[in-house]
């Protein structure tokens, strides 16, 4: 099972609502189409995509529960990715910081290979973090860089003129994904490896 289609196994969606209720097919529909988003929402918040499914089957169920006479709900899928924001957010405050690296060191770690599952797990945890707050340029870098690949062949494929300007731009998108994780996470935190495990 690839890692999609496993993180597609876990949205689970209670139809008939907790109160016996039939789940309006329209909510249903679009659950499922706002997932993926919903998945990054939660790992910019929390680290990771853990509490994603429930955040979002318990806000779709709270939905569903709501009483007739109120307004239907125009925009479904802003509206589930910003309820599933808030619940992040909410459940974010009552956790403790990760630790963030500078831009070189997240450079060695896209392309070290981890010994042991307490690593694995935490670098798997840090890298979904760094994608979901890179634009979609800079996750493609990302990804080549974990394959691998040198600054050339990065720069031929993504059009820059050569691999100093393809490094400079990538060096420049980490750096504002860091910023963007601090400003969720607060300013004093640091990455949430093992001390000394990456040094």
């Amino acid at each position: 099972m690839t890692q999609r289609n496993d993180a597609t196994a876990r949205l689970w969606i209670r139809n008939p609502d907790s109160l016996g209720k039939e789940v309006d097919p329209n909510l249903l529909e679009a659950a499922q189409r706002v997932w993926d988003r919903a998945r990054f929402v939660v790992i910019r918040y929390l680290a990771d995509d853990l509490d994603a499914a429930d955040i979002l089957e318990a806000i779709v169920d709270s939905i569903s529960r709501s009483p007739n006479g109120h307004q239907p709900i125009r925009h479904l899928d802003a509206y589930l990715l910003r309820s599933v924001a808030r619940e992040a957010i909410r459940r974010r405050r009552r956790r403790l910081p990760i630790t963030l690296c500078d831009s070189v060191t997240l450079d060695r770690l896209s392309a070290a290979v981890a010994l042991d599952w307490d690593r694995t797990l935490d670098d798997e945890r840090w890298m979904a973090l760094l994608k979901a707050s890179l634009d979609s340029t800079g996750r493609q870098m990302l990804e080549y860089r974990v394959l691998e690949y040198d600054w050339r062949f990065i720069a031929k494929s993504m059009g820059y003129a050569n691999e100093h300007s393809a490094e400079v731009q990538f060096r420049k998108k980490i750096d504002r994904a860091l910023e963007r994780i601090q400003a969720h996470h607060g300013p004093g935190l640091t990455r949430g490896f093992r001390r000394g495990s990456h040094e």
